[in-house]
């Protein structure tokens, strides 16, 4: 039998009314290739690679919490192909960018053909493919720029201010993925961040520079654990 799956297509979903069910049967883990992250004694994964959560029986969870340390820091282990960075924390604050603005026409239908370009990529690959897309422009462009500077924040701005055009509800994905890519590809530092909660589960992305959330409010993103930081 199969573990019991939420796609990873539930991120676009703020809080899935799905829980996230348990197997009888568990193969094998290739704990090194997947993300992970402890939520009150019990182990939620993301199969990147198979688009997939999980989370295992009891017992067998039980076992391998007793098996894992994560006293060196906070309780998540990320994939090989996706390693932990060394700078970063938790955010305590929103961009002051996100706050209202003038309203540029321009810039925000860039940000909703940059979303829906993202969208169309995550419908078309896996979600293992379009997060290494990220990683490459991260690699290829030096985070080399403040992110208060003007153009950062002028980005900034145009994605939230495209929400009143076009819903974030539901993309919360693509939405994070779209502005991480532009706000890299112009020399910004930027971390997308995935999240997950236990209790009804669901999961969220945000993006992050510094202790900044670029997208969302601290308050909101702090009900997720982290399980991937890219």
């Amino acid at each position: 039998m199969r573990p019991a799956l939420l796609p990873t297509k539930a991120l676009r979903v703020r809080a899935s009314s799905r829980a996230l069910a348990t197997a009888s049967i568990m193969p094998k883990l290739d704990l090194d290739n997947l993300a992970y992250c402890e939520i009150n004694g019990t182990l939620i994964f993301l199969d990147i690679a198979a688009d997939r959560y999980f989370r295992l029986p009891d017992e067998r969870n039980r076992e391998l919490l007793a098996q894992i340390d994560f006293s060196a820091g906070e309780p998540w282990h990320q994939p090989t192909s996706f390693q932990r960075p060394d700078m970063w924390s938790l955010p305590t604050r929103a961009s002051t960018a996100i706050q209202e603005g003038p309203f540029q026409l321009a810039g925000v239908a860039r940000a909703i053909w940059a979303q829906r370009r993202i969208e169309r990529r995550i419908s078309s690959r896996s979600l293992a493919h379009v997060l290494a897309d990220l990683g490459r422009i991260k690699e290829t462009r030096k985070a080399a720029r403040l992110i208060s500077h003007p153009k950062a924040v002028s980005t900034i701005r145009a994605f939230e201010q495209a929400r009143l055009l076009r819903t974030s509800a539901n993309r919360c994905l693509p939405r994070s993925l779209a502005l991480a890519s532009c706000l890299a590809a112009q020399g910004f530092p930027v971390r997308l961040i995935i999240g997950v909660k236990l209790s009804q589960f669901g999961a969220h992305c945000w993006v992050q520079s510094g202790d900044d959330v670029l997208n969302d409010t601290a308050e909101e993103v702090l009900r997720y654990r982290p399980i991937l930081v890219i």
